[in-house]
């Protein structure tokens, strides 16, 4: 049926829904293909992740620890969404760290296919969505591997996502905002609901949320008597002193090598996972699976050049501490009366947002806490899970900023890479050579700081101009 990666990904494409909303939740869909394909989510030992922010990051790393696991070697699979560049990076095995190889692919697709056209063609109505095989297409993967572990990440909500076929050995929420509201709710209170929906009867669920948020999963966990473990991360002294963490030698120590640029919830979280399941973790393998970047998120991709995929002000609001953190430490410093710090250090920002997301809020953040020295609006044009055309127009967001103000020099791209390419030329010195970008050659601090951010799928799109995978 398919001898290659782009045609599987047009099919793939052809069952995105013109119109996303709630409707498009829901487990009846995912429930009756699996069932097809011989129910492979009861093959292998799961965790499942949920959470308004981190849960993509907190999946990676559990993935690795479990890997680095000083108890045996385990084989493990990890699912998250969306993917940047390559579909692949949805279903990975932890073993080579490479995505998997196209033979497979194509073979695991062709099978895939065959069901689902099956259904398309006699029950119409429980037709799957593009996201929904994927995640299919993710465990029925895990299971012809014979992995032992699946590290599972939510799509979106968790009660009714397609993921959540799953009967785990523990879940996790890193946290609660106010994140795909249109779907979800609009309070604190309902989302909370929508991810406590991933807590089993008697499963172990870890969380960091905080406030009402909080207080909802402690209701769900008890009313299903699923024992439930609070990471507070404004006290990660307290939280590691907890029994859970007998099997790590000493755990206090973690917090003095991991790396700065990663986010301590998703830290915390990663290891106590895996410390709830037993295994037993050293200093040596902590430091091991952290060290590994997590594409995409606060990468340094190039001399001067972060792409960052934060896409809600819960993740801004991160990304704006760590790139003053940043410019401490590199002694780049930026000139902001609003954030009480002095110097020279500025940015050039280039941005694209999804609909649907607080994205004026996501802007005030950054223009409010940055010194922005020029705005590159554009957009994405990538297909999302939800839809087709999900960018919010880049005249729109220009529009925005002068509505409000905003004194810094705005210009409208309609392609993100043409973008990219002319904050580049902006701020640092560039050596193009068969197809690469080095920067390699600058060296001056004052040159600005070129920041990309505001979708996982711009990032995704501007980082094939560094990084490009073989899809033959």
């Amino acid at each position: 049926m398919f001898s290659g990666y782009y045609q599987i990904r047009d099919w793939l494409e052809s069952f995105i829904p013109q119109v996303y909303s709630k409707e498009n939740l829901g487990l009846e869909r995912i429930e009756y293909l699996l069932k097809l394909l011989g129910n492979p989510q009861e093959k292998f030992k799961s965790i499942h992740i949920a959470g308004t922010s981190g849960k993509g990051s907190t999946a990676y790393y559990t993935a690795r620890l479990l890997k680095e696991s000083k108890s045996k070697r385990v084989k493990v699979g990890l699912h998250l969404s969306p993917h940047l560049v390559d579909i692949r990076e949805r279903m990975q095995i932890f073993k080579d760290e490479g995505l998997m190889p196209m033979d497979k692919f194509v073979n695991l697709f062709n099978q895939v296919a065959q069901v689902v056209e099956k259904i398309k063609k006699e029950k119409s109505g429980l037709t799957p969505s593009y996201f929904e095989i994927l995640v299919a297409a993710s465990f029925l993967y895990f299971a012809k591997e014979k992995v032992d572990w699946a590290v599972v990440e939510v799509g979106l909500g968790g009660r009714l996502d397609a993921t959540n076929v799953l009967r785990p050995k523990v879940c996790v929420i890193t946290n609660v905002g106010l994140d795909h509201t249109d779907i979800l709710g609009r309070s604190i209170e309902k989302i909370a609901f929508e991810k406590a929906g991933i807590i089993k009867k008697q499963v172990p669920v870890i969380t960091a949320a905080q406030g009402k948020a909080l207080k909802v999963i402690e209701k769900v966990a008890k009313d299903k008597k699923a024992p439930l473990i609070k990471i507070d991360v404004q006290r990660p002294e307290k939280s590691l002193n907890l029994d859970i963490f007998s099997n790590i030698t000493k755990p206090i120590d973690i917090l003095r090598y991991l790396p700065k640029n990663l986010v301590l919830e998703n830290v915390l979280l990663a290891i106590t996972t895996i410390s709830t399941l037993g295994f037993k973790l050293d200093s040596i393998f902590i430091k091991k699976a952290f060290t590994a970047g997590f594409a995409g998120r606060f990468e340094e991709i190039d001399k001067g050049v972060i792409l960052d995929g934060a896409h809600n002000p819960q993740k801004i609001r991160f990304l704006i501490k760590m790139i003053k953190k940043q410019l401490t430490t590199n002694n780049l410093q930026m000139t902001n009366k609003k954030s009480n710090v002095s110097g020279q250090m500025s940015i050039v920002l280039i941005i694209a947002f999804k609909k649907g997301k607080e994205w004026k809020k996501m802007l005030d953040l950054l223009m409010n806490e940055l010194l922005v020295k020029e705005v590159f609006t554009t957009k994405f044009n990538a297909v999302t899970d939800t839809g087709w055309y999900a960018a919010v127009k880049p005249q729109e967001i220009k529009n925005y900023l002068e509505s409000k103000g905003q004194r810094v020099k705005v210009r409208v791209f309609a392609n993100s890479q043409e973008a990219v390419f002319e904050a580049l030329n902006e701020s640092v010195i560039l050596n193009v050579s068969e197809g690469s970008i080095d920067s390699s050659s600058s060296t001056q601090n004052d040159k600005p700081l070129v920041l990309l951010t505001g979708s996982l799928y711009l990032v995704g799109e501007v980082r094939t101009m560094w990084y490009l995978p073989s899809f033959a």
